[in-house]
């Protein structure tokens, strides 16, 4: 079993227009609200909102794979979710995939 074997996954209507460091919240049929960004790399997503306070990391910056909480300037790899700097909270990141054309985000039940 992969760890991939366990989650839901939900299209990502609205991504594909994302070039290079745009980020966008896209908010799921779950309910679930995320921050998809696209880097160099390719797309990301992560939870929308700051683990330290809850701020919207849409309105935050994305410089590379570097993002930026725009509150207390906490920052987050968002390949890895992995904190830099001053960030005590590792960043929930949620794999994505590429169905058919269309992008799909796993998330947990």
């Amino acid at each position: 079993m992969t760890a991939s074997d366990d989650l839901v996954w939900e299209p990502l209507d609205d991504v594909a227009d994302l070039e290079v460091g745009d980020r966008r919240e896209v908010s799921l049929a779950s309910g679930k609200l995320v921050l998809v960004m696209r880097t160099e790399d390719g797309l990301h997503a992560s939870c929308a909102d700051c683990p330290h306070q809850d701020a919207p990391l849409a309105e935050g910056m994305l410089d590379g794979s570097v993002l930026t909480c725009p509150v207390h300037f906490w920052q987050w790899d968002v390949t890895t979710g992995e904190p830099l700097g001053v960030a005590e909270l590792p960043l929930e990141i949620f794999q994505l995939r590429q169905e058919g054309g269309r992008w799909l985000i796993g998330t947990r039940p």
